[in-house]
């Protein structure tokens, strides 16, 4: 069964059948080496896209500069619904008043252990004024002298 332009239709399916026993091979690996592309590419882009742990918030911008030695730190946070303070390793709520009973409490007996101290307050800038006027007061009740509320330095502010 020969054309008129010269080539047999069996030897054309055997050519074909020919090209195609080469190629098979790739086409059964190319998922795999897909694959491969795509892990190599989250291996070396892992890096960029790792997440650290850790609670961020913005200190306020102040112009004073002066500071002495803490041995007490506190953290004050906002939330969508409460105010958060950490202090020594725990978490206290400022609208719950068993809570912040508790806070002073812990309060009273750090200053009971030691004699004078300086407490840092890091509060972010969001904390609204009368929630910090409340934790100084508390602080003050609690038979601690000073209490420092941190700022950002011109340093921080530059960058």
């Amino acid at each position: 069964m020969t054309s008129q332009w010269g080539w047999n239709i069996r030897s054309a399916r055997n050519e074909k059948r020919s090209r195609s026993d080469w190629v098979a091979p790739f086409v059964a690996a190319a998922p795999w080496v897909t694959l491969l592309v795509l892990l190599l590419m989250l291996h070396l882009m892992g890096g960029v896209f790792t997440i650290s742990r850790g609670t961020l918030f913005d200190l306020p911008a102040a112009a004073a500069g002066d500071s002495e030695r803490t041995d007490l730190a506190m953290l004050v946070l906002p939330t969508a619904h409460d105010t958060l303070v950490f202090f020594d390793d725990a978490r206290y709520v400022m609208s719950d008043p068993q809570s912040m009973h508790v806070f002073s409490t812990q309060l009273e007996e750090v200053a009971a252990r030691k004699g004078e101290h300086t407490i840092l307050v890091l509060a972010d800038r969001r904390v609204a004024c009368g929630e910090l006027m409340r934790i100084a007061d508390i602080v003050r009740t609690a038979g601690i002298g000073r209490v420092l509320f941190a700022a950002k330095t011109q340093g921080e502010l530059e960058e």
